[in-house]
């Protein structure tokens, strides 16, 4: 009974304590599993999306980054004669591991709460549009499907 009590203690002691690689600041190549993990937390978000639609009249590309636990999101949407810049918007701090998020888009005719969310693979924009410009255009929701382009 001794012996198995001083087995557990001598392993509690040993679990509390915690030895990194002298190297581990020098090189990326010793980074901790912390770091390692918390450099993918987000990054099925991460890279430049293509909607699956080549003839939509809504959003055409998105370009989304995972920086200081926010996303910053840069948009374009169709035009003619050739698509427009909607800009760049950076998302509230957002959880470790989300799959979803939502920003607000405002321009002088009209805001855009805009949710994004990985489902199968792709990203899904749910887009409420409300005008704001007394057009007496009728508010609306429109849902498109991203596809991830390969680098």
């Amino acid at each position: 009974m001794r012996l198995f009590i001083s087995i557990i203690s001598l392993l509690l002691m040993f679990w509390s304590f915690n030895v990194e690689s002298p190297k581990a600041n020098n090189s990326g190549v010793y980074q901790s599993i912390n770091m390692i993990l918390e450099n993918n937390w987000n990054k099925d978000f991460t890279g430049i999306w293509v909607n699956e639609n080549d003839q939509t009249r809504g959003t055409t590309k998105c370009q989304i980054a995972y920086k200081n636990d926010s996303f910053v999101v840069q948009m374009r949407a169709s035009w003619t004669p050739q698509d427009c810049d909607m800009g760049e918007n950076t998302s509230n701090k957002v959880k470790r591991g989300t799959y979803t998020f939502d920003l607000l888009w405002v321009s002088e005719f009209a805001e855009s709460a805009i949710t994004y969310e990985i489902i199968d693979g792709k990203l899904k924009m749910t887009n409420k549009r409300n005008y704001k410009d007394n057009s007496g255009r009728p508010d609306f929701t429109i849902i498109e499907y991203f596809i991830k382009q390969q680098v």
